[in-house]
């Protein structure tokens, strides 16, 4: 990705054997959904990091209060959006990136988070009254310690508002996230090694820093404390240095005080020294 690297690594079960995937024969079970969603995260997250930047927007698109939404509306309103606001960036050339979910508050009111490139609010916000008679409002995306845009944070956030929507019968969307179609994913290298075990203090590579609050050791995706499932991993983060100098060198540093001057003549009567 742009300004780090993520690293996974796994003790993998099918080396040397074909294992092919058996048809559905039963519910889902909850192990296997929270696998799901955690794997759509990811994703998602991979895109936000490799297609959009701090100065890109995010929006909440609501309805007007007490008003039940029925989800084919809300399928029909959204697609309507998006297809005006393609026309409204193509009129100023600029290619429309988004990432979007729908979720229901407690109160079953439907409600979309949406990520889209920078562009004119007050056009957006037009847009959106006149095909739903709501609000919207805005934000510049979530940046981390390091400066960048905070993709995993981001990406958490959304996939928890899809579960809003997600596995309900009335559900929106048959997808936990929807993304346009121009978005580009991160470069995915797998690579064999050889080996028992790993070092739990990963190290570093030349130009990047290890994320030390990344760092994690266990067991697959779905450890939660008390029980594992799946096999062993270890995950962790690399940071660009140069976001960092980036970041470091925007830091305001207060001037210095500015020293007092005597001349030869007085300088005993400024200083008020007795002679």
């Amino acid at each position: 990705m742009k300004n780090n690297i993520e690293v996974y690594k796994y003790y993998s079960g099918k080396l040397g054997k074909k294992i092919y995937n058996a048809p559905a024969q039963r519910k889902t079970p909850i192990n296997q959904l929270k696998y799901q969603d955690q794997k759509a995260s990811r994703i998602c997250g991979w895109k936000i990091a490799e297609n959009f930047t701090k100065d890109d927007l995010w929006l909440t698109l609501t309805y007007p209060a007490r008003q039940p939404i029925e989800p084919e509306k809300a399928r029909k309103d959204i697609s309507l959006f998006l297809a005006y606001l393609r026309r409204a960036y193509k009129k100023e050339n600029i290619e429309l990136k988004y990432i979007y979910t729908a979720g229901r508050t407690k109160r079953g009111m439907v409600h979309f988070h949406m990520l889209v490139n920078k562009f004119d609010t007050s056009i957006i916000a037009n847009l959106w009254r006149k095909i739903s008679g709501g609000g919207m409002s805005f934000k510049h995306l979530f940046l981390n310690e390091y400066g960048y845009v905070n993709y995993k944070k981001i990406a958490d956030y959304l996939i928890k508002n899809s579960q809003e929507t997600f596995y309900r019968k009335d559900r929106i969307h048959k997808k936990r996230f929807c993304a346009s179609l121009n978005l580009v994913m991160p470069e995915i290298r797998k690579q064999l090694i050889k080996a028992k075990e790993w070092k739990l203090n990963p190290s570093s590579i030349k130009g990047y820093l290890v994320d030390k609050n990344s760092i994690y050791n266990g067991y697959g995706w779905l450890d939660n404390g008390e029980h594992w499932d799946c096999c062993r991993v270890q995950r962790y983060t690399l940071i660009h240095i140069g976001v960092i100098c980036n970041r470091r060198r925007t830091k305001k540093h207060s001037l210095p005080s500015m020293p007092e001057i005597f001349s030869e003549d007085n300088w005993w009567e400024e200083r008020g020294d007795d002679i």
